[in-house]
């Protein structure tokens, strides 16, 4: 079936959307507060418009076409884009109203995430701001997919549909009973740190993925009894002596019962901030970035 030339409204995709995340007509009307027929007309409208059949109904309620799920797609990318003018315009009128939402890797949100917002509400304290927590990969997939304007990840990314911006190399240091003499002078190698048993995150963990890396360039066979996905649980831990760990300089702040050591010949890991390709940041996200960038870059 060949796409016709129509006149397509956005009443019209607001219907398609509506029908195909709640899974019926009758429950599309409720959440648009108008009647079944209403939006059914709609539907099917749209569907004479484009000259291809967009919705199907099975056991399981209506579901998209392939034809309806690329129109979905794009009829997403549009209330995106509409969302976005209206804040935009908010902010422009100097009612400093809008959404921005960001993704950090847990490594870096102890020390990020509490100037960024104390600085977001005196600049703009109408804005909401929204941080997902999570592993880069998971955080890069939500900026790929909408879900988050950016994301603060660790590099390496390869997936094309983003845009990497290097932010800043941090050094991996070992962290230390303050108690604990390692019988070395800094930069200890790595292999003295792996003569004691380590608190790592579990495999596939970007953050294991390096030291691991770094292990196996150095021929240096690690013990790692307790994996910990939480960075500030494994800083807990080291305190009460359960082990040592590797991390980032800046996951961890110093206190009682832990030290930061040097490492030697351990590659640093990169931060980078990411966002969809293509896709306009709403000046709320815009301002966001700007913020996360410098307070990123400036960090000591």
């Amino acid at each position: 079936m060949g796409c016709e030339e129509g006149a397509v409204e956005i009443r019209q995709l607001e219907a398609l959307l509506a029908v195909a995340e709640e899974g019926s007509f009758t429950a599309a009307a409720d959440r648009l507060r108008t009647v079944q027929s209403n939006v059914s007309g709609h539907v099917r409208q749209l569907e004479a418009d484009l000259g291809v059949q967009l919705l199907v109904r099975n056991r399981g309620g209506t579901v998209p076409t392939e034809f309806g799920a690329k129109v979905l797609e794009h009829a997403r990318a549009i209330r995106r884009e509409i969302e976005a003018l209206r804040q935009d315009l908010s902010m422009l009128q100097g009612l400093e109203v809008g959404r921005a939402a960001l993704g950090v890797v847990g490594t870096v949100s102890r020390w990020l995430v509490p100037p960024l917002v104390a600085e977001m509400r005196r600049a703009a304290p109408g804005l909401s701001l929204r941080v997902t927590e999570g592993a880069s990969e998971r955080l890069a997939a939500e900026v790929a997919g909408s879900e988050l304007a950016a994301a603060v990840v660790t590099e390496p990314v390869t997936d094309a549909r983003l845009v990497v911006e290097h932010l800043r190399d941090e050094a991996l240091v070992g962290l230390v009973p303050a108690h604990l003499d390692l019988g070395v002078p800094e930069p200890v190698p790595l292999g003295d740190l792996a003569a004691h048993p380590l608190i790592l995150p579990p495999t596939g963990n970007p953050l294991r993925d390096e030291v691991d890396e770094a292990a196996r360039e150095g021929r240096v066979t690690l013990r790692v009894p307790v994996e910990v996905e939480g960075i500030r649980l494994i800083g807990d831990l080291v305190a009460a002596g359960v082990g040592l760990s590797i991390v980032p300089e800046t996951a961890i702040p110093d206190g009682p019962g832990l030290r930061r050591v040097a490492i030697a010949h351990m590659p640093p890991r990169r931060l980078a901030l990411v966002r969809a390709r293509g896709a306009p940041l709403t000046l709320a996200d815009q301002m966001m970035v700007d913020v996360v960038t410098r307070l990123v870059r400036e960090h000591t």
